[in-house]
């Protein structure tokens, strides 16, 4: 389906979304700011949270925050990772702009105003991108610089933005376009690269984490640079059939030399055609796990209950193919 683009609302609605898993220490700070920023827009607002089976005290903090107007929690039925967390506020917000921050206070609420006005002045999507990474470790510099080096170099005929969180805001073509894709396996840095738009990337300097510790170890983030590739890319799969016809002429031509010299031994040969092919075997067992997993059309998460006011699920409509609406 390929949506045609909203007109942009005479009356925006801006729904901040946040992903929380065991942030009960640094949840009433964020709240706190949070709340006082939203209070300085001119434009309606609501805030959205999203426990993905957080097993602290997250749920009873946010519980106490939904009695306010405005404010709204979903409680999904375990932990289903951010990725699955961040669709259930794609699917649970009724705003026609949608901001994702993080709760542990490296993303600034303070500048959910800046985003906001390049949203309602044309920006489709307002991406935040960090300034530098001195507050990391040089592994993990380095392993993030390489990381979008991969994803760029793998991608089809779109660019990752490096550095780039998901402290973003998206405006209602992007994010009607977002709701009409039918994938389970979400790698949202790189969805929301694909669909295009009006993008801008706004420079800050993000802060340390103000309480608790980050939920994305090494093993985590190799994690999420697989499923990356799985969902964006298929060069893997056509690279191993290149060097697979590369190896098959060289594996004949060592043949046909030995033989030429008397000198014949297939045991090397054997054993390096042996690890190519189980190479090959466990890369295409990878995206065989990943059409196994749209295949299933499992529910990408399931709720648990619903708490605040508006507890229904809003209707949200894919707009139909600009060729339906001429044959009508």
């Amino acid at each position: 389906m390929n949506p045609s683009r909203p007109e942009r609302p005479l009356r925006p609605l801006l729904s901040v979304v946040v992903c929380c898993y065991n942030e009960a220490k640094v949840l009433p700070l964020f709240h706190k700011r949070l709340m006082a920023v939203l209070d300085t827009l001119t434009i309606r607002h609501e805030v959205l949270y999203v426990n993905d089976g957080s097993r602290d005290e997250t749920l009873a903090l946010l519980a106490g925050y939904c009695r306010v107007p405005g404010v709204r929690c979903l409680n999904l039925s375990r932990n289903f990772g951010k990725e699955a967390a961040m669709v259930a506020g794609i699917d649970y917000a009724g705003g026609n702009g949608l901001l994702f921050i993080d709760a542990d206070l490296q993303d600034p609420p303070e500048l959910i105003p800046l985003m906001v006005h390049h949203w309602l002045t044309g920006s489709d999507i307002v991406n935040m991108q960090r300034r530098t990474r001195l507050s990391d470790t040089s592994s993990k510099r380095i392993s993030a610089h390489l990381y979008y080096k991969l994803m760029n170099f793998l991608a089809d005929k779109f660019d990752v933005p490096a550095d780039v969180s998901d402290f973003r805001l998206i405006g209602p073509a992007p994010l009607a376009a977002l709701r009409c894709m039918p994938e389970r396996t979400r790698f949202m840095k790189g969805l929301i690269s694909w669909l295009g738009f009006n993008t801008i990337e706004l420079p800050y300097d993000r802060e340390p984490r103000s309480a608790g510790l980050s939920k994305w170890g090494p093993l985590a983030l190799i994690d999420l640079g697989i499923e990356g590739v799985l969902a964006l890319s298929r060069k893997p799969l056509r690279w191993f059939s290149l060097l697979s016809l590369v190896i098959f002429i060289a594996t004949l031509v060592l043949i046909i030399y030995q033989v030429s010299v008397n000198n014949f031994s297939s045991h090397h040969v054997i054993m390096g055609i042996a690890a190519f092919i189980a190479l090959g075997i466990a890369m295409i067992g990878e995206y065989l796990g990943a059409t196994l997993s749209e295949v299933r059309q499992r529910p990408i998460y399931l709720l648990d209950r619903l708490l605040g006011e508006t507890p229904e699920r809003p209707e949200h409509t894919c707009p139909p193919h600009p060729r339906e609406q001429e044959n009508r």
